[in-house]
């Protein structure tokens, strides 16, 4: 669920520029180039975005009736949704590609209004089309918006599909302390990510979808659960605590696993506490020897 607006408001995975400490699974620590455990979760949920567009909502409504042209009509498009009206946004970037085809923000943003909307399959069309488009949409991480909508579909058939399966197609089993994926999900370009471009996706498409869809929320709890396994796996302990306790609000189980994970991630964050343990490694923060980093 990613807002494209050419210019204004443009980010990438990392929205972030910050130097902090994270802890992994051995109790090592490890220079972590984002935000880590609280600060995180104050960035997931802080809706800094869209109070943004909402506080400057006059002046963007008095630009696209002043200039009324590809980015500023954009504008006012994400404004609308970000206002919760969907369907007049959907009808707004509807005509925008009738008079400036072709362009990958509008795909992207249309498939977001019409999912808003409830009409995922159409949204699912338009999502695939900006991919099309735009091969690198979105930091290469639309991939999983796409995912999300096919997960929405096929649950309309099994209402319980979301509290079981991982939309991200990821298996971690049961262990405490999981290895990561052997198989991982195809990227926007169709080949298989690795472990850093997965945890961008997340922290990309998460970033977006909670500034929209409050709790509870299966969506969003399959994909945070998922991104706590993944940072339990690979990356700070500190993330695991915060996303699990975020994925419960949102509607996720407290399996007898989860309870495993984040007493685990607690109790090394505890012993670690006030002292220096260096020599960590943050896996799913390094991208691969075939990775672009963004």
């Amino acid at each position: 669920m990613l807002l494209a607006a050419f210019a204004f408001g443009a980010a990438g995975p990392v929205q972030a520029c910050v130097n902090a400490i994270g802890t992994d699974h051995q109790g090592r620590q490890f220079d972590v180039h984002d935000d880590v455990g609280e600060q995180l979760e104050a960035r997931l949920t802080s809706n800094e975005v869209r109070k943004h567009y909402l506080r400057n909502a006059r002046s963007l409504i008095a630009e696209a009736q002043s200039v009324p042209d590809l980015e500023n009509l954009t504008k006012l498009a994400i404004l609308l949704m970000y206002q919760g009206q969907h369907s007049r946004a959907a009808q707004l970037l509807l005509s925008i590609e009738r008079r400036w085809p072709g362009h990958h923000e509008t795909a992207a943003n249309l498939g977001t209004a019409l999912e808003l909307s409830g009409h995922d399959a159409p949204a699912l069309a338009w999502i695939r089309l900006g991919i099309q488009r735009n091969p690198a949409e979105h930091f290469g991480t639309e991939w999983l918006h796409a995912r999300i909508l096919e997960s929405k579909l096929a649950s309309a058939k099994d209402p319980v599909r979301l509290a079981r399966y991982s939309i991200a197609g990821l298996q971690f089993g049961d262990a405490t302390v999981p290895p990561l994926p052997a198989t991982l999900p195809a990227g926007n370009d169709g080949r298989r990510v690795d472990a850093y471009a997965l945890n961008q996706a997340f922290a990309y498409q998460l970033g977006e979808r909670m500034q929209f869809v409050l709790p509870k929320d299966p969506v969003v709890a399959n994909l945070l659960s998922d991104w706590a396994a993944l940072n339990m796996a690979g990356g700070p302990m500190e993330n695991v605590v915060v996303l699990y306790a975020l994925a419960e609000r949102y509607g996720a189980e407290e399996t007898a696993t989860v309870a495993r994970r984040q007493a685990e991630a607690r109790r090394i964050l505890k012993s670690v506490r006030n002292a220096e343990h260096p020599g960590g490694r943050c896996v799913i923060c390094e991208p691969g020897p075939t990775t672009k980093a963004p």
